[in-house]
């Protein structure tokens, strides 16, 4: 990120709950901040990219406007102040599909998805989306399958980030590769480690979507009551004794859970945290303890990593989105 005085999070929507994994990236900003780099974060929520899916607009309007209460609520808690945007500000304006229009012949930007053609997609994008295409782009892509569209949509997303926000670096997990690949050429780019289902195993990680909460994963949600937290993560660090610190590219999820709670305890001021009878006051902290000393104490250290979770993230949030679970 050197260099980078301007970041953006692209991120979609979520059917199920908010998980904690996506913070991560705010975390990262705050630390940043806090260091003295002076750097904004730009958060564009693209759910209605779904629509190339097949998704229905109506429910994902819902579902980009859920996700920015919780998003808002979040930075709230971390202390951080980034800007938003929502697909509709993307896809009103004319600089973006210039950005379509001049990605559309790169090579491999098209990908090979099916469903319906993108003509039949393209009317139920938005009022004035049309309209704010360059003439003859319509004709240039109507025939393509609409999701063989996404990576192309994603690339020119990136470009104008550029062009009009002076973006000067993305980042994002490494599952976004396929973007990246083009992305890259002309943008900083930060890939962060990808999350994993809390059932995962070294032999059988289970990479999980950091900005997507699906029903059925074992991961720490927004929503979650103290009580829920706790056991999540004792069951996490029960399974965690005896596992080794990294699965291949992954983390152990209750070291990156490790890593996450400090940097929650940093951006409150309330560092440094107690890991295995050394303070730490950041997560590199936490990975050196961690390191040194194995996962063998993971039980002992669950409670300490539960409370700062809950009184530094999943509390605040629930208290600036009205509530606090039981």
């Amino acid at each position: 990120m050197s260099g980078a005085r301007s970041a953006y999070y692209g991120i979609s929507t979520s059917r199920f709950r908010e998980p904690l994994d996506q913070l991560d990236v705010f975390l990262m900003v705050s630390r940043l901040q806090r260091a003295g780099a002076d750097i904004g974060l730009t958060v564009f929520i693209a759910g209605q990219f779904a629509m190339l899916n097949g998704r229905l607009c109506a429910e994902l309007l819902l579902a980009e406007e859920r996700k920015l209460e919780s998003l808002r609520a979040a930075a709230g808690a971390i202390g951080i102040r980034p800007s938003f945007l929502r697909t509709g500000d993307l896809w009103s304006a004319p600089a973006y599909w210039e950005e379509v229009d001049r990605w559309k012949g790169a090579p491999g930007i098209i990908s090979g998805r099916t469903g319906p053609p993108f003509s039949e997609v393209a009317p139920s994008l938005g009022p004035g989306v049309i309209a704010a295409m360059p003439p003859g782009l319509m004709d240039a892509l109507g025939l393509f399958d609409a999701p063989s569209l996404y990576r192309l949509f994603e690339v020119a997303e990136a470009a104008w980030m550029k062009r009009e926000l002076q973006a000067g670096c993305k980042i994002g997990p490494a599952s976004e590769q396929e973007y990246d690949e083009f992305i890259g050429g002309f943008m900083g780019i930060v890939q962060l480690r990808q999350p994993l289902d809390f059932r995962s195993t070294a032999s059988q990680p289970k990479p999980v979507t950091p900005y997507i909460g699906k029903e059925g994963e074992e991961r720490i949600f927004f929503e979650d009551s103290k009580r829920e937290l706790g056991d999540k993560v004792m069951r996490l660090a029960q399974r965690a004794q005896g596992q080794p610190l990294y699965y291949g590219a992954f983390l152990n999820p209750f070291v990156r859970l490790s890593v996450l709670s400090v940097e929650a305890a940093a951006a409150a001021d309330s560092v440094p945290v107690r890991i295995l009878g050394s303070q730490v006051s950041d997560g590199a902290g936490a990975l050196n303890v961690l390191e040194k000393a194995g996962l063998g104490g993971a039980a002992k250290l669950a409670p300490v990593l539960a409370e700062c979770l809950w009184a530094y993230l999943i509390r605040p949030i629930q208290q600036r989105l009205g509530g606090v679970a039981a």
